[in-house]
C-alpha cells in the first residue's frame, strides 16, 4: 500500500473512530434503538390483541352458529304427540253435564270434584270426590282410567257410575265391561252390565242390580246398610237445610230408598224406622231420641 492509501485508511478509521466516540451521537443512537424497541413491543401486543380479538370473535361466531341451527329445531320442530296434554277440571255445586276432551261425557252429581288429563297415548280421570256417571268415548289404542282413591276403574269405551262420597267407593256398570282394582293392587274384580262393585279398604264385594239408570238421575238415594252418620252426610248433599243429630246414637245402621227432592220426608222416614223424632227449624231438620213418656 502506498503513503497516500496508507494516510486515507488512517485518516478514515480515525473519523470513525471519532464519530463512535462522539457522546451525543451515542444517545441519538441508543433513543432510536429504544424508539424501535417500543414500536416492535407495541406490534407485537397489537397482533396479540388482534389474534385475541380474532379467536373471541371465532368462538361468538361459532356459538352464535350454533344457537343458529338450534332454534329453527327449537321453534320448527313440533313437540311429540304424547306429550301434548290436555287438562281439564270441573267442580259441581249442582248437578251438571260436562264433555271431556276426548268426546266423553259425564253426568256431575251435586258437589262433586273432577280432573282429566288425556295425550295420544293414555286418558285418566281422577275423581277426587262425589258421585259422576261415566258414558266413554270408545278408542281402543287409549284406556280410559278412573283413579277414585282407594280404586282404580279402567275401561275401553262403556257406562257407568262412580260414586266415592263416603269412604268407599261404588261402581256400577250400564254398559260394556269395566275393570276395578283396589288401591293396594291384592284385589281385582272385571264387571259387566248389571254388576255392582264396591271398594272398601284392600277389599270388593260384587253384587247385582238393576241397571236402568243412576238413581241419583232419577232423583233417587239408595243407602244399603250405612250409619245413621253417613246417610245424613248423603242427604245433606241436597238439603237447603241440613239434617242434624241431637242425642242419637251412631251405631244406628240405614237402609232404604230416598226422595231427594223431599229431605224431611226423607229424615221421617229415617225416624220412623230408628224410632226417633224428627223437627223442622228455619235453619235445620233435626233428629233426636224419642222422649220417654
Amino acid at each position: 500500500m502506498n503513503s497516500s492509501h496508507q494516510h486515507d485508511y488512517e485518516s478514515d478509521n480515525a473519523l470513525e473512530k471519532a464519530i463512535w466516540d462522539d457522546p451525543a451521537l451515542l444517545a441519538a443512537l441508543e433513543l432510536v434503538d429504544t424508539q424501535q424497541n417500543e414500536q416492535l413491543e407495541q406490534a407485537k401486543k397489537r397482533r396479540r390483541l388482534a389474534q385475541y380479538s380474532w379467536g373471541c370473535g371465532a368462538v361468538a361466531a361459532c356459538f352464535a352458529i350454533f344457537m343458529w341451527t338450534l332454534m329453527p329445531l327449537n321453534e320448527q320442530r313440533s313437540i311429540p304427540a304424547s306429550n301434548l296434554v290436555a287438562v281439564q277440571q270441573f267442580s259441581s255445586d249442582t248437578a251438571q253435564q260436562v264433555s271431556l276432551s276426548d268426546g266423553t261425557q259425564v253426568a256431575m252429581n251435586v258437589h262433586a270434584q273432577l280432573e282429566f288429563t288425556e295425550n295420544s297415548q293414555t286418558r285418566k280421570a281422577i275423581l277426587t270426590k262425589g258421585e259422576a256417571y261415566f258414558s266413554v268415548h270408545r278408542d281402543e289404542s287409549r284406556p280410559f282410567t278412573i283413579d277414585a282413591g282407594n280404586a282404580t276403574i279402567e275401561v275401553l269405551g262403556t257406562a257407568f257410575n262412580v260414586d266415592k262420597t263416603l269412604r268407599e267407593t261404588l261402581v256400577e256398570v250400564f254398559h260394556g265391561k269395566v275393570s276395578v282394582t283396589s288401591l293396594d293392587g291384592l284385589q281385582h274384580v272385571e264387571l259387566v252390565k248389571g254388576q255392582r262393585a264396591r271398594v272398601s279398604g284392600s277389599a270388593i264385594q260384587v253384587s247385582q242390580f238393576n241397571a236402568l239408570q243412576p238413581d241419583w238421575q232419577q232423583g233417587w238415594l239408595d243407602l244399603d246398610n250405612v250409619s245413621i252418620n253417613d246417610a245424613l252426610f248423603q242427604l245433606n248433599r241436597y238439603s237447603e237445610k241440613p239434617v242434624v243429630l241431637k242425642n242419637v246414637s251412631a251405631d244406628i245402621q240405614v237402609s232404604g230408598r230416598f226422595a231427594v227432592n223431599d229431605i224431611f220426608g226423607a229424615a221421617k222416614l229415617i225416624a220412623q224406622l230408628n224410632t226417633l223424632d224428627v223437627k223442622q227449624y228455619p235453619d235445620s231438620i233435626e233428629l233426636s231420641k224419642k222422649a220417654r213418656n
